[in-house]
Order: C-alpha cells, then sequence, then structure tokens
C-alpha cells in the first residue's frame, strides 16, 4: 500500500533533522577533543612554571594536530567537458601531537660551590650505580644521563651526584708501559697502536665509577720506603693509584684492578695485590711481573683514602684535589655522553634521562678532546686481527667544555609560559562557547513542533 504523501513528509523532516543533529553533535564532540587537548598543554605549561628554578630542566613543549576527518564529497580531477572538485571534509577536533624535550644548554647559575659544574654544549654526565660494567659501548644503555653537575664526595671516596648516584668516568692509573729512560712521550707499535711510555699515570679509558686513591703509609725500614741513606721512597698519605693490567678474557682490553680490592694483615698493611692484576702486556701476549711493570715496589699502603681537600672539576671534566703533601691528586675525568638525537632521550624521573629508543646511538668521551684520536673502550688497541668495534671508539668532544661553580639554569621561560597559558586559556573558552552553542541548537531543534 503507497505511503501516504503527509507520512512521507515526516519522515523527510525527520531525517534532516537527524541529519542536523549529527552536524551538531559533531560540534560538540569536536570541541570536547579540543577541551582535553586544551588541558594537557596547560599541564605542560604548569610543569614548566614549577620547573623555572630546577637546575638543569629541559622545557617541554605541545603540539597541536588535527584529529580525524570525515569526507562528505570526494575530490575529482574532472573531464573533458565537466571541471574538477575539490573534496569536501570536517574535521572533529584537536589531539596531541606531541610532547618535545627543549634540550638546548641553558644558561649558567653560580653557586659559588667548587665541584658544582655545568656541560657546555650537547651531551650528559653518566651517573648510576656503582657495579655497571661495560664490556662494549652496547652497555651505554644501563647509565642514567643528566645535565645537573652537583658533585661531591661521598664517605667511601665515591664521586656521587645530589641523588647520590655514583659520576662514572675515566680514571687515572699507573702506567705498565712506562719507562723512566724514555727520551719521547710514544712509541708505535708494530700494528700502529700510539703507545705513551714517558709519564707514570694516564688516563684508562676504562668506564667506571669515580673514587678517590687509596693513601701510603709512613714510609720505614720494614716496608722498603726507606733508601740506604735514609731518604724516603714516598711520603705518608701519598696517593697510590690503581693498576692496569690485562683483563684476562683473552682479549685486547685492559682493567684497571683497584688497590682497594687487595687484602691487607690484620694491621692494615698490604699482603696480596688484587686477584688477576698483571704487569705490561708484551706484543706476544707475555705479561711480565709487576716490578719491571711499575717501576719498582709500589708504595706500602694501609687500605685507607687519601684526604683531599680543595676539591674541583676543571674544564676537561678532571676532578682534583690537595693531599696532605701538598700535591695535586686528579681522581679522573668524568665522561661525557652524547646521544645522536637529544631530543630523543626518554625522561625517567627527576634530573635523568635514558638513551632508549628514539634517542640513536651513544658515544662516549671527555670533554675538550683530551683523548686521542683512535682511542677505544677499555684500553683496546688494534692487533694483527684487525681494529676493535668502531662503536667502541671514544669521542673526542672537542666542543664540549665544563663550567665550574655552578649549575645550569632551567631553560623554562617565565614570560613566554605565561604567554601560551594566556592563548591556551583562551582557546579553551572558545571550545566552551561552541558546546553552549550546540546544546542551544539541539534545544531548539528538539523543541520544534509539526
Amino acid at each position: 500500500m503507497p505511503c501516504p504523501p503527509a507520512r512521507m513528509a515526516g519522515e523527510r523532516r525527520r531525517q534532516r533533522q537527524k541529519g542536523d543533529y549529527d552536524r551538531m553533535t559533531g560540534a560538540m564532540y569536536a570541541a570536547i577533543g579540543g577541551l582535553k587537548t586544551h588541558m594537557t598543554n596547560l599541564n605542560v605549561i604548569g610543569n614548566n612554571i614549577a620547573n623555572v628554578n630546577t637546575a638543569g630542566y629541559k622545557a617541554q613543549r605541545m603540539i597541536f594536530q588535527e584529529s580525524i576527518y570525515t569526507t562528505s564529497r570526494a575530490g575529482s580531477n574532472g573531464t573533458a567537458v565537466r571541471g574538477g572538485n575539490t573534496p569536501s571534509q570536517i574535521g572533529y577536533g584537536s589531539q596531541v601531537g606531541s610532547i618535545d624535550l627543549n634540550m638546548s644548554p641553558g644558561t649558567f647559575n653560580p653557586t659559588g660551590v667548587r665541584m658544582d659544574c655545568m656541560l657546555e654544549g650537547d651531551g650528559f654526565f653518566l651517573v648510576g650505580n656503582k657495579d655497571l660494567k661495560f664490556d662494549s659501548a652496547e652497555d651505554y644503555t644501563k647509565l642514567n644521563l643528566t645535565r645537573v653537575g652537583d658533585f661531591s664526595i661521598d664517605p667511601l671516596g665515591y664521586v656521587t651526584d645530589g641523588n647520590k648516584n655514583v659520576v662514572y668516568g675515566f680514571k687515572m692509573v699507573q702506567n705498565p708501559d712506562y719507562d723512566p729512560n724514555a727520551k719521547e712521550q710514544y712509541k708505535i707499535d708494530e700494528n700502529g697502536n700510539k703507545i705513551n711510555i714517558q709519564d707514570k699515570l694516564i688516563v684508562s679509558t676504562e668506564l667506571v665509577p669515580l673514587r678517590v686513591p687509596i693513601a701510603a703509609t709512613a714510609p720505614t725500614t720494614g716496608n722498603g720506603g726507606l733508601n740506604a741513606d735514609g731518604s724516603t721512597k714516598w711520603q705518608a698519605g701519598d696517593p697510590v693509584y690503581d693498576l692496569l693490567g690485562p683483563a684476562g678474557d683473552g682479549s685486547t682490553a685492559r682493567k684497571n684492578y683497584s688497590l682497594m680490592d687487595a687484602k691487607y694483615d690484620a694491621d692494615g698493611k698490604l699482603e696480596e695485590l688484587p686477584e688477576g692484576v698483571g704487569g705490561k702486556m708484551q706484543p706476544d701476549g707475555t705479561v711480565e711481573d709487576m716490578a719491571n711493570a711499575y717501576d719498582g715496589p709500589l708504595p706500602d699502603m694501609s687500605g685507607k683514602l687519601v684526604t683531599l681537600n680543595g676539591l674541583s672539576i676543571n674544564s676537561n671534566g678532571a676532578i682534583t684535589g690537595v693531599a696532605e703533601n701538598g700535591d695535586t691528586v686528579v681522581i679522573g675525568y668524568a665522561a661525557i655522553g652524547k646521544v645522536t638525537a637529544p631530543d630523543g632521550v626518554t625522561h625517567i624521573g627527576g634530573p635523568y634521562y635514558k638513551a632508549m629508543e628514539g634517542a640513536g646511538e651513544m658515544n662516549v668521551g671527555i670533554a675538550g678532546g683530551l683523548l686521542e684520536q683512535g682511542t677505544y673502550l677499555n684500553n683496546q688497541r688494534v692487533t694483527d686481527d684487525g681494529a676493535p668495534g668502531i662503536k667502541d671508539l671514544l669521542a673526542q668532544n672537542k666542543s664540549n667544555e665544563i663550567r665550574n661553580g655552578g649549575l645550569e639554569s632551567s631553560t623554562a621561560d617565565v614570560a613566554t609560559e605565561f604567554a601560551n597559558m594566556i592563548v591556551t586559556q583562551r582557546g579553551y573558552q572558545a571550545n566552551t562557547r561552541i558546546i553552549t552553542v550546540t546544546d542551544s541548537m539541539l534545544e531548539e531543534l528538539v523543541n520544534m513542533k509539526r
């Protein structure tokens, strides 16, 4: 039976009303999406303002992004007779595109504390627990990254940051290749390695927690500290730096052997060197004895740490202090880590980041280009079998420099954040108006009479 004309007209009217309703609710949902996005942006702004005085803080920035679109008419290129047309699309609000970190360096904020430091240029200080091991560059991701150089020495002699994470770097060690009769500083071996033979102390490229060296005891006839003429071979409290020897795993790597791990008797005197310590590594893989490797007997040690005064850090990251005998003691050099994409590091809380997915590869070195070109992690050298892995090559970091006596300021700018807050507030307000207007129009729609 045919539908009466009046019924058909009513059906058409209801369809039009439904279309009007859908279009208006679309505007409402778009405005709701805008409210949520503006609220997220306000959260970012609030966090920036809260950290305007936080040392090393990197301001965040939220990018708005258009949300999903619906197409009411597709586009056309036209024909030989008729012209083309552009597509007709309606959007459904905004969404969070990205929340980025502004990793540009902040300004220097003097504190007057000589162990406080700021890293100029890209890069991070490396901190973590004491027990981390780095067999290759792939292990760098175990470390936490930070821009806050609030360093100090803890009761056990470790260099730590403000949250008591130990600072990783490269220590000064006794040189097993030292030649007291050397006329030149370096020699070149048969594989082209440049070897320092003139300095009694060298920088070991094993990445380790930095710690104050152990102290020598007073020299006596019994401990071999006196010469036949009564002169002393060392002074009480002199630093005795760690030893450097083969890693013992058949590789070309050499490791630090901490004298804190040596064995001492009941009187606190040295009985036995750390297990596994070796002397000078020869090209054929043999190891000479300790006396030949380290130029005579080691000073007698008590197992106690050197007492240091006037601690400070210089532009290369060398952490130094003055021993009781007046000598300057270099604990080691703070390591600097750099990633391919600094903005891609993952914030893990507080002043710490991780070099996870999005940050790219990480390399490590010392500020100021202190390391020789071609220096590898873990003191590895080129052999007949070739060079170590390219990722283990340490960076020279010539563009980096460390300023002591202050910390890096926050990159959050109050004026910019307040301006962004005003714009965000007005955007939020405008979206609420859309919801209010839509509600009024829907009210008119449902109150329509035949």
